[in-house]
């Protein structure tokens, strides 16, 4: 053997004896110092606000969100826009071939004008003949009326002459006269008044058929309004507006194209945007409208964007065993297509519990049982620092997240240091060994 392994060898053995004096030299020291510690890990208590949130996944959507289509079939004539274009609540977007509309519009204007030409003069050749009939009446009751006088007139002469032929002071020739004049007087009083009743007779068909022809004439201007009213509608329908500011996103036709209402413009209002998130049927229990919300696209998990609980589903959706509860979500700061855009998928945590200045317990820390839950408070030994006593302090737990508890305690203060491992081996009253909080290392 070589001097060199010879020396090498004497070393190591020389490692090994220092290690076994070391060990002993441990065991010793601990038998002098008392029973053997538990030990643990402690952590300093610490108060503060407790928050709980459930999440949800969801997706971004438009508020306003339109399917635009003519109303009319037709061909297109011009269109205005392109995808991608923002647009402006009631721009023109697209317009289909109206010639035939507007000659058809044409000419309803044209016969509507000769309908009220007509009108018109029908109208003052009724009052002109108004006048003559109304005349024609008038004689004929003047007429009438001097009959009338005349007919007294013989009648009286015809007293008379009988009167006197009674005495014997006139002949019998002088009667009969008077009985000749009285006949004629009653013919022509007759004879007057049937040619009132007549001149009031034609008078009335006459206004019965001039009314009859004006409302054939007014019937017939309403009936060339009414259309050329529907024509203009007709018109319009011809023409795309957008309802709302927005941007088209896409188009279902060409300049030239045929279209009926199948073909449409997908306009959508990127600027006002809602989230629909569906939560598991077992967190959604606490939804409630106004909760507050952090929104964090999958498109870019850095972003934290503030919304609120606008609704939330009375009905669940069935998705084979589970059931999903749905909830709407609307921003409350504002949220543009430079941070998030419609169809985004996300997550949404919502704010179900928020408690200010409680203690913030490490889930690890807690014990239940029976019902009660406390934690092992670990009270240092002044004089040997890292060791120190159990105390067992019973908690309310008011909530708990995923890692940390919120609870309530008379005999608990912050900076009290708690148990963390080990804690199925500790009892009431046990002297422990521990690791300090990293805070103090």
């Amino acid at each position: 053997m070589s001097s060199k392994k010879a020396g090498a060898g004497r070393w190591i053995i020389i490692a090994i004896l220092l290690i076994a004096v070391g060990a002993t030299a441990f065991a010793v020291i601990r038998r002098k110092a008392g029973p053997k510690l538990e030990h643990t890990i402690v952590e300093r208590l610490e108060r503060g606000n407790f928050d709980r949130e459930i999440s949800g996944t969801g997706i971004i959507e438009a508020k306003q969100e339109r399917k635009l289509n003519f109303k009319t079939a037709g061909n297109v004539s011009e269109l205005f826009v392109a995808e991608g274009d923002k647009v402006t609540a009631n721009q023109l977007l697209a317009q289909l071939d109206t010639s035939s509309l507007e000659r058809e519009i044409s000419s309803s204007q044209s016969n509507l004008v000769s309908a009220r030409a007509e009108l018109d003069r029908t109208k003052a050749q009724e009052n002109i003949d108004k006048l003559d009939f109304n005349s024609n009446v008038k004689n004929a009751q003047i007429q009438e009326a001097n009959a009338l006088e005349a007919y007294q007139q013989a009648k009286r002469s015809q007293n008379v002459s009988k009167q006197l032929f009674d005495t014997g002071a006139a002949s019998q020739n002088e009667l009969d006269a008077a009985n000749d004049a009285l006949a004629r007087a009653s013919r022509q009083l007759q004879q007057a008044k049937t040619s009132v009743e007549t001149a009031l007779a034609r008078k009335t068909s006459f206004n019965q058929l001039k009314a009859a022809q004006s409302r054939s004439a007014e019937a017939r201007i309403e009936q060339l309004q009414t259309s050329i009213a529907n024509t203009q509608e007709r018109l319009e329908e011809a023409k795309l507006y957008a309802p709302f500011a927005g941007t088209i996103t896409a188009i279902g036709f060409e300049e030239g194209d045929s279209v009926s209402q199948a073909n449409k413009i997908n306009l959508v209002n990127t600027d006002s945007l809602n989230i629909v998130v569906k939560f598991d049927e077992n967190r959604a229990l606490e939804l409630a409208q106004g909760q507050t919300a952090k929104i964090t696209p999958d498109a870019d998990s850095s972003q934290k964007l503030a919304a609120v609980v606008k609704k939330v589903s009375p009905v669940a959706i069935r998705n084979g065993n589970t059931a999903q509860i749905e909830s709407d979500l609307e921003f409350t700061q504002n949220t543009t297509t430079n941070s998030v855009r419609p169809g985004y998928t996300v997550t949404a945590k919502v704010l179900v519990n928020h408690l200010e200045d409680v203690f913030l317990i490490p889930l690890e820390a807690i014990t239940e049982k029976d019902n009660i839950s406390f934690i092992y408070k670990v009270v240092e030994n002044s004089e040997n620092l890292g060791q120190g006593k159990i105390e067992k302090i019973e908690i309310e737990v008011l909530d708990r997240n995923a890692t940390i508890a919120a609870a309530k305690s008379a005999n608990l203060k912050t900076d009290d240091f708690i148990a963390l491992i080990n804690l199925d081996s500790l009892e009431d009253g046990d002297a422990v060994d521990f690791d300090s909080p990293k805070d103090d290392s």
